[in-house]
């Protein structure tokens, strides 16, 4: 599985309810306005691979997901 399959796999984890905060919380975290997080990012699925920003993704989903299911 590729990075942005694994990033698939991980945004298709988070409710529907709770996508709007999903896409404040990565807008905040990688200092992104949530409309271009959830354009570009989780509608196009075009993260670059720059800087490692594929790899901290994942990271960030995989707590953001922990957090969401430790409530």
């Amino acid at each position: 599985m590729d990075k942005i399959d694994t990033i698939k796999s991980l945004f298709s984890q988070i409710d529907k309810k709770d996508k709007k905060d999903f896409y404040e919380a990565v807008g905040d975290e990688f200092q992104m306005k949530p409309s271009s997080v959830r354009v570009g990012w989780f509608f196009h699925f075009e993260v670059t691979s720059k800087y490692k920003v594929q790899e901290n993704l994942i990271v960030f989903m995989e707590q953001y997901i922990k957090n969401l299911n430790s409530k």
